[in-house]
């Protein structure tokens, strides 16, 4: 992430101290109107305290990427307003300035900072001496962070310092593998007409329901998919369509998180995608989070292989109707051997003189893109529900990664032809 980061002159930041310092000796006690917990208007009084320095800033580095705060604050009257509501009542809109509460051994961003500056303990104190007592250091840097890994910063992310220490663990343990794709300039360009799929299409009729910062990333999107997504249309799961589904993947936009079930035995997601909204800053781009070698359903997916029908670029799946059911489901049929998907292939091209059916091939955690476009997968006798809908089709439970696992053949007893 810090390669990417953009930084910004050492001077610009000092200006910002100095505003916020100032704001401070002019009211450190004010009336801040926010929502309640049952999201009804309020009004809290809340006095801060105390504030210091600390990260790039406070060690005197020449450029940082942003200006780090500890602020300490007593509530005097009312409920605990959201620290944002906080900030913003105090020192309005300040842009690479992040806060972080309580006291540099113990804050909200989850580190210890041992090396904090005070720099405004009460109205009337001599708060620019100890702006002026910090050196600029040529030599100063941005301090290396455990969570340094990440390539986006954590003000893009919707997760708390504990959850990104947790997910660089799981990195690290090979649970969880990622790549950050770096948009470019020419990513945001819009799509010609001739490069558009059918599914892109669809993704462009949700366009007009999303957020304004996030139809800014749709020709991005589009072009990260068409490399990283092979099956599978467009979805969207809430109303904001600030998450999106395409076949296995799925992505956040905005200011995005990793569900903390993410790959929890679900067969019908390979990889999720985070993509925040483009800021000067930056970094720009998308993050994408895999299952790692570690990973129990790698691992049982490892030596697993199997061929399916299609027309080229598209699995063949069929709408299943019981006629004592009111809905329908949707069933992908797999097979054990080339030999068995080419005999079936040739009866469904029986009487063609121009055979379009096409015989697929997917491994390991490949064939979870496969899983991901139906309710059902069928492997010789065996009946698997991927989705709640298939396992109430045929009244049975959702079938774990283990069990598919287990349904599949192994690479050794498979006819490599493909």
């Amino acid at each position: 992430m810090a390669a990417l980061e953009k930084r910004y002159p050492r001077e610009s930041f000092t200006k910002k101290l100095e505003r916020i310092c100032q704001r401070l000796d002019e009211a450190s006690v004010r009336t801040i109107s926010h929502k309640d917990f049952f999201n009804k208007a309020a009004t809290s009084q809340v006095e801060i305290t105390s504030l210091w320095v600390v990260g790039s800033y406070a060690r005197g580095a020449m450029t940082c990427g942003d200006l780090d705060l500890v602020l300490e604050y007593r509530l005097v009257e009312g409920h605990h307003p959201a620290p944002r509501t906080i900030t913003k009542t105090f020192f309005g809109t300040l842009p690479y300035v992040s806060y972080y509460f309580g006291k540099p051994e113990s804050s909200t961003s989850g580190v210890v900072f041992p090396n904090a500056i005070p720099i405004w303990t009460e109205p009337g104190g001599d708060w620019r001496a100890a702006i002026d007592s910090i050196k600029p250091v040529p030599s100063a840097g941005r301090a290396e962070r455990e969570t340094d890994s990440i390539p986006l910063r954590p003000e893009q992310l919707y997760m708390e310092p504990e959850r990104l220490q947790q997910l660089v663990a799981q990195e690290k343990g090979g649970f969880i593998e990622w790549e950050f794709v770096e948009f470019t300039p020419a990513d945001f360009e819009p799509v010609p007409a001739g490069e558009m799929s059918e599914r892109d299409r669809k993704l462009l009729r949700i366009a007009p329901m999303m957020a304004k910062k996030s139809k800014v990333l749709i020709p991005a999107i589009i072009r990260l998919m068409k490399k990283h997504e092979r099956f599978g249309i467009w979805e969207s799961s809430d109303s904001y369509r600030a998450k999106l589904s395409c076949g296995a993947t799925v992505l956040h936009l905005g200011r995005p998180v990793l569900p903390y079930s993410a790959f929890d035995n679900d067969p019908s997601v390979k990889q999720y995608v985070l993509i925040p909204h483009i800021s000067a800053k930056g970094p720009n781009g998308a993050w994408i989070i895999r299952r790692g070698p570690n990973h129990p359903d790698a691992q049982a997916l490892a030596n697993r292989h199997a061929f399916y029908l299609g027309s080229p670029g598209s699995p063949e799946t069929v709408a299943y109707r019981d006629l004592n059911k009111t809905w329908s489901t949707e069933i992908l049929e797999l097979f054990n051997t080339h030999d068995e998907a080419k005999e079936f292939a040739a009866m469904l091209d029986e009487g063609n003189e121009s055979p379009e059916t096409v015989i697929g091939r997917a491994e390991g955690l490949d064939l979870i893109s496969l899983f991901a476009l139906v309710d059902v997968v069928e492997i010789g006798d065996h009946q698997l529900a991927i989705t709640r809908a298939g396992a109430a089709y045929f009244d049975r439970d959702k079938a774990t990664m283990e069990e598919i696992a287990a349904a599949l053949p192994l690479a050794t007893a498979i006819n490599a032809e493909a």
